[in-house]
């Protein structure tokens, strides 16, 4: 819905502002549209000219009197609003606004009165006004509001109503001042035409109620359907003239017991709590962000919750045979015949072919036939599955109807040429009585082709790319007995071949081989294909193929891509083939530098792997920096570690080692080494520091003659360490809190070398735990001697003990529950209100962390109690009332109301009041279900305690 406000609707009698009409927007959430009216028709009067009209002038509307020489003019201004328009919504707020333009004397107050009067006429005069018939507000205008500008805004709504009431179509409004100011021509002003600003919404509206699935009409008293169940599905038709979000309520009731009218917002009515023959009645309400529209006319139900007792009689002539080989054939149509055998109960049946869609199928008269046409897919064994159904859609039993289908239709094998180029197709069929198979292309004409030993070849062209189906019958002389279709997906790209170079191959390179081109459609003229580095064009042999001769240089896996070119150097499809050349080098990576930020380091191991293709590879021969030759005897794939001892580069030189004992080509890789310093840190516990304690940082250099690091945290202010003999500091710090901080250090040489800044991120743990409770520390819960529990968390570091207490209470240890993620300690409440929870960790040193507090508010639920709910599950026999025993909640209560929902039916089961003292809340399940109780005490004065939900599973 479209949503304006032009004139700001103002909600006090009078609101006094600076600023002029504006133009807003209101937001999409809300359903109330805001208007203003013009007025259809005004005029004022004036006592200069008592015998001239002056219907719908320009300009402002003239109040009071004004001199014109020795010529006094006495003025009141009438406004005629047309209500046609408001009929129909609901009406939340109508206001008479406007504002003042002109003031002869802003010191004098003026009181402006406001009629509602008999409407204007084009002969409206000082001598013949509009007859008054009620004083509707007064207000002072003038000294002490702002003036002039004054905003004037005068509820209306009451009038208006009450108009509407009396069917009138329009309603007029008379402005003027009092006695004796109206005659005093310092209090005159002139104000803005008079306008209505409505908010107004237009209710949703239901029609069209019925019930679905299967659809059945609204129905009357005296003729209606039947249904039975759980799931009856209600329907109606929502209509809202502003397009807003709605809502349907439905209503539904023993039309024997009115007082029963249960309403919910769901539109599946269960049944099954009704005897057979209950008539039950029920109406839907839309409603929408602001107003419920009127409830739909009332639809009636006759409850039937009795399905059919016996499965129907199914058989079928065509699908009579039980065992191989069975009858019909896929693709042939059968009948099936479905025989309620004279039950008038049933009217209809369900069927479903080998646990498929199930259908539904009407019979041809209560207690009658219905047949349905099959067409089995698949030979051998089938079975079909059927019940009845009755009027109020009570399912009975389901029979089942086992049969054997013949193994009739053709198999089909397709040999896709491509586009224009002849196909071979081979059909083959199990049937010793076949004689032919017809096939169609694309619902073409059929061609006949005769059966030679249970099998038949023909060759299809098929047309243009894209997909194409294939549907072949076989014959026994002329009669069809079996079907089968496929489809398959036709393209013009060319066929690549190597017998060299194959996504599995052993290809090397350096060494030569060959793809052959070979066409997918006619006209070829030339092939386009591309390796990845660069497009290059063969031409075509008279055959359209081609053999490309072709030498790897490099290994590794390569895409070709290759286009057919036709005589109008148009392009096919673009074929791709992939394919591994093996490198005779072997594959070398390392991690030094592949972090963020960088870990690796002088002194640092760095893991390097390797890799071979070639065949019979048995391990790798290699050097580092220089050193000694080092071999692995793991085969084709390995890792190993190398310790760089300076910063900078340092060759790895690495080759593979063949079963003969021959060596592949050797592969260098060079690993990059930073020269920033080597960081390690260690917390008072061995890990990360913690927050409060003492942590110490161990530094080492990366470079010769170190003499001291520049270091700052965070960015922060740089500091310098001085570095010891061997190069080496450490570092002692305290974290001042817990985070993530980050140290950025170099080393500084004997000769001014400054080394790469290294960044060492580390986190602070937090030596503070946290608290969990039953209670919540927002809005009150549980109630006084309902048992809940404290529970106690950290998430880093070592746990001795915790420390605990409630209040001012002494502190008890636990010791910490390491089964699960947090340790817990029951706790009953003794009265309600806030409560304090303060906890801390004794570290296995004795050190404690900071104090926790958690307060939490206790509220004032009373305790439902019962030895045989455990958690929410009952425990008692089945069928036997559930009981509960209610007390506390607050001092002074004295009775307890209670209400029993089904939750899953949103339904209510039963509620009522219980004396306080001795209250026992019992009630019988009428099924298995889940159920909420909720309880709620109250004292003699009319205080009521805190809701209590008690959930209970019934099974």
């Amino acid at each position: 819905m479209h949503r304006s406000r032009k004139i700001p609707l103002l909600t006090a009698a009078v609101t006094l502002v600076a600023a002029a009409f504006v133009t807003t927007t209101a937001g999409p959430a809300v359903a109330v549209e805001y208007t203003t009216d013009q007025a259809t028709a005004w005029a004022y009067t004036d006592s200069a000219q008592p015998g001239t009209p002056a219907p719908d002038p320009a300009g402002d509307a003239p109040i009071g009197t004004t001199a014109d020489g020795s010529t006094a003019h006495t003025r009141r201004a009438y406004f005629t609003f047309d209500l046609t328009a408001l009929r129909t919504p609901v009406l939340h707020e109508v206001n008479l606004v406007s504002q003042e333009r002109s003031v002869q004397d802003c010191t004098r107050t003026a009181p402006l009165e406001i009629w509602r009067t008999k409407p204007v006429t084009a002969t409206t005069t000082w001598a013949k006004p509009p007859k008054a018939l009620e004083k509707v507000a007064e207000r002072a205008m003038g000294a002490g509001a702002y003036c002039p500008g004054y905003y004037l805004s005068i509820d209306v709504l009451p009038q208006v109503r009450a108009a509407l009431d009396r069917r009138e179509k329009s309603i007029t409004f008379e402005a003027r001042l009092a006695a004796p100011a109206e005659t005093d021509p310092a209090t005159a002003r002139t104000l803005r035409p008079f306008r209505l600003a409505v908010a107004s919404n237009n209710a949703p509206v239901v029609s069209e109620p019925k019930l679905t699935y299967p659809d059945r009409p609204c129905g009357t008293l005296a003729k209606h359907p039947t249904a039975g169940g759980a799931y009856v599905s209600l329907s109606v038709k929502v209509t809202d003239a502003d397009d807003d979000y709605t809502n349907v309520r439905y209503a539904h009731w023993p039309v024997e017991h009115p007082d029963q009218r249960v309403e919910t917002t769901s539109r599946s009515l269960n049944v099954t709590g009704y005897a057979d023959g209950t008539v039950v009645g029920w109406a839907a309400q839309a409603e929408d962000y602001d107003d419920a529209g009127p409830w739909s006319r009332t639809c009636y139900l006759t409850v039937d919750n009795t399905a059919p007792a016996a499965a129907p009689v199914v058989f079928s002539r065509k699908y009579g045979v039980t065992s191989y080989p069975g009858s019909g054939g896929p693709g042939v149509a059968g009948t099936f015949v479905f025989d309620a055998e004279g039950d008038r109960d049933v009217t209809g049946f369900d069927y479903s072919l080998n646990d498929r869609i199930t259908t539904g199928l009407a019979a041809n008269h209560p207690g009658g036939l219905a047949r349905a046409k099959v067409t089995p897919t698949g030979h051998g064994p089938n079975r079909m599955q059927v019940r009845s159904y009755d009027a109020a859609g009570n399912r009975g039993p389901w029979t089942t109807y086992s049969f054997w289908v013949r193994n009739t239709a053709p198999d089909i094998a397709i040999d896709v040429a491509g586009v224009g180029l002849p196909s071979r197709v081979d059909f083959y069929t199990a049937a010793d009585d076949a004689t032919a198979i017809g096939w169609a292309l694309d619902g073409g004409a059929e061609t006949l082709v005769p059966v030679t030993g249970r099998g038949a070849t023909a060759e299809i062209v098929f047309p243009s790319k894209g997909s194409h189906t294939v549907v072949a019958r076989t014959y026994a002389k002329k009669k069809v007995i079996g079907t089968h279709s496929q489809t398959v997906g036709v393209t013009d790209e060319p066929e690549v071949t190597s017998e060299e170079f194959i996504w599995d191959s052993r290809a090397v390179n350096g060494v030569p081989g060959s793809f052959t081109f070979s066409p997918r459609a006619v006209g070829v003229v030339a092939y386009r294909y591309d390796f990845g580095d660069g497009e290059q064009t063969i031409a075509a042999g008279g055959d359209g193929t081609a053999v490309l001769p072709w030498t790897p240089q490099n290994g590794g896996y390569y895409n070709l891509t290759v286009h057919a070119v036709f005589a109008d150097e148009s392009l096919s499809d673009p074929a791709t083939y992939g394919f591994s050349v093996i490198d005779t080098r072997p594959e070398a990576s390392s991690d030094a530098g592949q972090n963020w930020p960088d870990t690796s380091g002088v002194g640092r191991s760095v893991r390097v792997m390797l890799y071979s293709g070639l065949p019979d590879v048995s391990g790798f021969v290699y050097t580092f920096d220089g050193g000694a030759e080092q071999e692995t005897t793991d085969g084709f794939y390995s890792y190993v570690d190398v310790v760089p001892t300076h910063a900078g580069e340092s060759l790895f030189v690495v080759r593979a080692r063949l079963a003969d004992g021959s060596l592949s080509p050797a592969r260098t890789l060079p690993i990059v080494i930073t020269s920033a310093p080597v960081v390690d840190v260690r917390g008072p516990y061995g890990g990360e520091p913690f927050q409060g304690m003492e942590a110490t940082f161990t530094i080492k250099p990366a470079l010769p003659d170190v003499v001291e690091y520049r270091y700052s945290f965070d960015d922060g202010e740089e500091h310098t360490l001085a570095a010891g003999p061997d190069g080496s500091a450490t570092l002692d710090w305290t974290a001042p809190t817990w985070s993530y901080e980050t140290l950025k250090i170099s080393s500084v040489s004997a000769d001014g070398t400054v080394s790469d800044t290294r960044q060492y991120g580390f986190g602070i743990d937090d030596p503070a735990i946290s608290i969990q409770a039953s209670w919540s520390e927002y809005s009150p819960s549980g109630g006084p001697g309902i048992p809940g529990r404290i529970g106690f968390h950290t998430w880093d570091g070592p746990v001795g003990r915790y420390l605990w207490r409630v209040g001012d209470g002494p502190m008890q240890p636990v010791e910490p529950d390491e089964s699960g993620s947090a340790t817990y300690v029951p706790y009953t409440p003794e009265q309600s209100g806030p409560f304090t929870i303060q906890a801390q960790r004794e570290f296995p040193d004795g050190r404690l962390s900071p104090v926790t507090e958690y307060t939490v508010i206790v509220g004032t639920e009373p305790r439902a109690e019962s030895d045989l709910l455990v958690g929410e599950q009952w425990t008692g026999p089945a069928g036997e009332p559930v009981v509960l025993r209610i007390s506390g909640g607050m001092p002074g209560v004295v009775s307890y109301d209670y209400r029993v929902e089904d939750y899953y039916a949103q339904e209510q089961v039963t509620a009522g009041t219980l004396t306080a003292g001795a209250a026992e809340l019992s009630f019988t399940p009428p099924k298995a279900s889940f159920y909420v109780v909720t309880i709620t005490g109250t004292t003699a004065d009319g205080a009521t305690t805190d809701q209590r939900q008690v959930r209970i599973d019934v099974k």
